[in-house]
């Protein structure tokens, strides 16, 4: 394994500065403490750190395209150090979309430093002012005399220079760019295609056992009394671990590991009466905590009292799962009082932080490494397998692999939290809304995720959002985008409501009522590339159109539906965005399509099913998620401009999308569904 003194035998300069900045755009935590952000060594080339990880969504390609713009060299010379607790920053974790608009764009500070410290030393070497001097390609050559050149190699021979970003470093404009704002295959795709990427389920480490833990058949389930005497007798068997409820088995291979924990025989205490999903939406109201109010402005009761219509509905949707692709993994391997973990999260240092407490050791003694993460949207943030393969590897004195069957990932991973919304709207007859009142439930116990999207873009003079926790039956988590999804879909589908009760064109009615600028624009250049006027006289499909917000981007979809009984087919998805500057136009397209399709999963078919603390489709063969086949023609259009700055693409693509959907249906069957998923719903 690579250490942090071998990294720097090599370099000739390195440039330090906090792991985040956001410049005009509001960091949504601490910079994070000094550290090394970019090395350079004496062949020119560049290394940069960051704890972000790599899960799918494209920042090793994106960082990479954006150092070497800005340092002037070849794509194959940036080499990106992700995750690794012993190399690189602290970091919170990869979340909320915010690794380009906060990491790239401090990585892009750190590389234009970089690239100023070099274009010093050669006027420095050639005795002319910095002014006359350029760069390309890992030269600096005077400006005018493109053969009068030297090697960025040259310049860093026999030098040791560590300086800090100042605050007034200046990237480059959009119109310098070499590879930024243009399509670039990923950096990475070779690799992952032919298997080359290791993921945490690919780390075997010399000596390795395998590990299984014997699970609750419900939660809250406590094991009464436990025979370990027929996985004893399991060829490859190892040992078992036992410390209180805890149990888990070690054998020299996986399968045999499988077979040991399940010849186990247990009497379980399971908890009696637990709700059911037949119990919601009733129990988020039922078991709501303290209503917090986000916005409150002017007098919704005097804007109800003077509109000419007045509408109420409520809105549901369910506890669905992450399904990352690859489940849960951990390798452990101790070394004396060291420990290293191998561990497919989206924040190695909380795992590592975690694991010190849980352990009682001190982080200084603990490394995670987080090899390729195989999908996560919210799920896989917690230390979960890594301690439990520690706990095992400590017992058994040699490494341990924990890895999650897909029936454990879905029972002990974590949901995106059920929600119920209670919206109450003021109109004229004109389609002004003059009066909202919005009250959403989501079950957690962490209110951001419920807060996020629930406020309202529209321009409304008389305003109350409140959102409260409820009790949670399941093991609710972080999914893509919080609860700004649940939260479009349910004021989505009402504006959409208040579209048809005055027979107005949902398009007109939500432009009406929309005072933001990028919020307008991309709405209308989404319904004019989708064809929205044409498309709606269509009789033989249903259309629909949703906008949202997240991550500082903004976005509207508009999506074209058939449907037959209880078929609907999604035949056209197009959907804009505005994130501002685009690094990588590809990798936007590719994390809009994802999102979306997650989405329409969503929307359609998935619901975690359970009863008495024991979920009832465990399973992909009765979890249905989207298939290829089911994946429309999908068209990007980016709105944005190069002058604003990047904001996330990762999570927004999937806030409209339900919405749009379910307008769409109701365009086609006169059924308006309001509580998800919509296929059951329908007749």
């Amino acid at each position: 394994m690579t250490t942090i003194s071998e990294l720097h035998e090599d370099a000739a300069l390195v440039v330090t500065g906090p792991p985040q900045w956001a410049g005009e755009l509001e960091l949504r935590e601490t910079p994070g403490p000094e550290a090394a952000l970019l090395m350079m060594n004496r062949q020119g080339g560049a290394i940069a750190f960051s704890g972000k990880v790599e899960y799918g969504q494209g920042i090793r390609s994106g960082f990479s395209l954006a150092i070497a713009d800005e340092l002037d060299i070849p794509l194959d010379s940036v080499r990106l150090i992700l995750g690794d607790t012993d190399l690189v920053p602290w970091d919170r974790g990869t979340v909320g979309s915010g690794s380009t608009m906060t990491v790239g764009i401090q990585l892009r500070r750190a590389a234009a430093t970089a690239r100023g410290a070099l274009i010093t030393l050669a006027a420095e070497h050639w005795s002319v002012d910095e002014v006359s001097l350029a760069t390309s390609e890992g030269h600096v050559f005077v400006s005018g005399e493109p053969s009068r050149r030297v090697s960025y190699a040259d310049l860093l021979q026999g030098k040791n220079i560590r300086l800090p970003i100042p605050e007034d470093t200046t990237t480059k404009r959009a119109e310098d760019f070499v590879f930024m704002g243009k399509d670039a295959p990923r950096t990475d795709a070779l690799a992952r295609v032919t298997g080359q990427a290791k993921y945490s389920q690919d780390i075997i480490v010399d000596g390795m056992l395998h590990g299984k833990i014997l699970r609750a058949p419900s939660y809250g389930a406590r094991p009464q009394q436990i025979d370990t005497a027929g996985a004893e007798r399991v060829p490859g068997f190892v040992m078992v671990v036992r410390d209180g409820d805890f149990v888990g088995v070690v054998c020299e291979r996986e399968d045999a590991a499988e077979q040991a924990v399940d010849a186990i025989r247990v009497r379980w205490q399971e908890e009696q009466d637990l709700p059911s999903d037949s119990d919601f939406p009733a129990a988020l109201k039922e078991k709501a905590k303290e209503m917090i109010v986000l916005r409150e402005e002017g007098s919704p009761a005097e804007g109800f009292a003077k509109a000419d219509h007045v509408l109420e509905g409520s809105y549901f949707v369910p506890h669905v799962a992450n399904v990352p692709m690859e489940t849960s993994t951990a390798v452990a391997s101790w070394d004396g009082g060291n420990l290293t973990v191998w561990s497919g999260d989206r924040a190695p240092f909380g795992v590592r932080d975690e694991l010190a407490q849980a352990l009682d050791m001190s982080q200084d003694q603990i490394r995670v490494i987080a090899p390729e993460v195989g999908g996560s949207f919210g799920t896989k943030g917690t230390v979960g397998v890594a301690q439990e393969a520690a706990v095992l590897a400590k017992a058994a004195g040699r490494p341990v692999r924990v890895a999650h069957s897909r029936s454990e990932e879905f029972m002990w991973g974590t949901v995106r939290p059920a929600a119920l919304f209670e919206i109450r709207s003021g109109f004229n007859a004109d389609g002004q809304i003059v009066a909202w009142e919005y009250t959403a439930y989501h079950t957690g116990d962490r209110p951001q995720r419920g807060q996020r999207g629930a406020d309202t873009p529209y321009n409304t003079p008389n305003v109350r959002i409140a959102v409260a926790d409820s009790a949670s039956p399941l093991r609710t988590g972080s999914y893509r985008s919080l609860g700004c999804a649940a939260n479009h879909f349910a004021r989505e589908i009402h504006i959409d409501e208040i579209a048809a009760t005055l027979k107005m064109d949902p398009v007109e009615l939500r432009l009406m009522n929309l005072t933001h600028p990028r919020l307008s624009r991309v709405l209308r250049q989404t319904a004019d590339r989708f064809g929205w006027e044409s498309r709606r006289n269509d009789s033989s499909v249903g259309v629909g159109v949703a906008i949202g917000y997240d991550a500082g981007s903004f976005v509207a979809e508009c999506v074209e539906v058939a449907v037959r009984r209880r078929n609907v087919r999604v035949q056209l998805v197009v959907a804009g965005i505005d994130c501002g500057l685009v690094v990588n136009p590809e990798g936007v397209r590719n994390q809009m399509e994802g999102s979306i399709v997650m989405g329409m999963g969503t929307a359609l078919r998935e619901i975690v099913e359970f009863d008495s603390g024991r979920l009832l489709n465990p399973a992909l063969s009765r979890y249905r998620v989207p298939r290829i086949n089911d994946t429309p023609q999908i068209e990007i259009v980016m709105s944005g401009d190069s002058t604003t700055p990047s904001t996330g693409a990762g999570e927004p693509g999937i806030v409209p999308i339900a919405a749009a959907i379910g307008n769409a249906v109701y365009a086609a069957t006169e059924t308006r569904i309001r509580d998800l998923p919509i296929v059951p719903r329908l007749g």
